[in-house]
């Protein structure tokens, strides 16, 4: 054997082991770990607003930690802003990536307030009744709110607010506020990271949520402070929620930077390791949660009352309670590494379903607005089986599944 083949053979033999199950990263900006897990966001959306107790509830229903669909939605979709936007920003510059920031800015507002108008109007079918989009049900008061003006109202008291996002169905109100992150929120980001003005950034970002989280808070419950006055305002305070969506654009922007860290340094790897014991330790946690509809297999290791408490004062989910921040990033850096680790054959058995949710979340945002009108407008829900409610949600969401692998209407919903 020559010399320059003993090298090559010694050079193969010290090269890393390859890893068949693990996710191949071309460094595009598309990730489909990233896709899959945006589509594991719709079982728990459906589970939020289609409330009917189903199998659904299992893993719905905060079943996998403090966290709902909220906090997983925001960040991911900062993370996503962060790569496609970020990419242009890195490449040519801030006033190159603006304009592409503005026209998607301006699509995402006007689609969200054509939505408030469609509503507005079907609630004026006798035929129709359109009180689950049009009215919020307080389940700890059993009061009813009003999110449209009287239909007798003048059609401009109608088109401004509309035009502020001072109205609109309550399940929708994430996007609402996502519009009004991404409008005036991710310029001011962009403008900082083209400064290297990271640090500061995120310090900015912390100080403020730190400033709302501590806020007196009015006798009605609302947000003490609500800048910009529009509905969302009172379930997603913006200066609370602005925290998860600017650190979201951050790490998108730094997305092969973290990962690096992660996977090749002594630290990345004690702080991954970290994010699997806490989401573990989250999930027993979630499972102490007294709810009745989940006591004969509730773990009962915390007592209702010490779970209440900790949730108080920690897990609020309107004021982004800081254990509720920790457990979705610890929660997103654990399915993100497992994901990493186990692609191919997670792939296989589910990716066609959750990656095309994923790659068209927002569309589903919109679509399913109209799919709690269909169902509440039928006797199914007022049956209140387990079986049924199962088949309702399976069923809506195998359509929506069709409805985006067919592109129905992607010309006109933003995905």
């Amino acid at each position: 054997m020559s010399v320059s083949e003993s090298l090559l053979e010694q050079e193969i033999a010290e090269q890393p082991k390859a890893k068949p199950w693990a996710y191949v990263d071309t460094g595009s900006t598309r990730d489909l770990r990233l896709d899959f897990m945006r589509g594991i966001v719709i079982p728990l959306l459906f589970a939020s607003h289609f409330e009917y107790f189903s199998a659904l509830m299992y893993i719905g229903w905060e079943r996998v930690g403090v966290v709902s669909t909220a906090e997983i939605f925001v960040i991911l979709a900062g993370i996503v802003v962060g790569m496609v936007f970020g990419k242009k920003l890195r490449n040519e510059g801030l006033a190159a990536s603006m304009p592409a920031l503005m026209d998607r800015s301006v699509k995402l507002y006007l689609t969200n307030v054509m939505l408030i108008f469609i509503i507005a109007a079907i609630r004026l079918l006798p035929e129709i009744d359109a009180t689950i989009i049009t009215t919020f049900h307080s389940p700890f008061s059993g009061k009813v709110y009003p999110l449209f003006p009287p239909a007798d109202a003048s059609v401009f008291k109608l088109m401004s607010q509309a035009f502020l996002l001072r109205i609109g169905p309550h399940q929708f109100q994430i996007i609402g506020m996502y519009v009004a992150m991404f409008i005036l929120v991710t310029p001011f980001v962009f403008f900082m990271i083209s400064r290297q003005r990271v640090g500061l950034l995120l310090g900015i970002s912390w100080v403020i949520y730190f400033i709302n989280f501590g806020a007196h808070e009015p006798n009605n419950g609302s947000p003490a402070f609500r800048p910009t006055g529009a509905q969302f305002e009172y379930a997603f305070p913006i200066l609370a929620w602005q925290l998860i969506y600017v650190h979201g654009v951050v790490a998108g922007y730094f997305k092969k930077e973290i990962v690096e860290f992660f996977s090749t340094t002594s630290l990345g790897k004690i702080l991954l390791y970290v994010s699997f014991t806490l989401t573990a330790a989250f999930f027993v946690l979630t499972w102490n949660n007294p709810m009745t509809q989940f006591s004969d297999i509730s773990l009962r290791m915390i007592t209702p009352e010490t779970f209440h408490s900790w949730y108080g004062q920690y897990f609020q989910k309107y004021k982004l309670g800081p254990g509720r921040v920790l457990n979705v990033v610890v929660l997103l850096i654990t399915m993100y590494a497992i994901l990493s680790r186990c692609w191919k054959p997670i792939n296989k058995a589910l990716g066609w379903f959750f990656i095309p949710l994923g790659q068209a979340s927002l569309y589903v945002f919109y679509v399913h607005i109209f799919f709690l009108l269909i169902i509440a407008n039928t006797p199914l829900p007022e049956m209140k089986d387990f079986w049924i409610n199962t088949m309702i949600h399976a069923a809506l969401l195998f359509t929506i599944w069709a409805m985006v692998r067919t592109k129905f209407l992607f010309k006109v919903i933003p995905n």
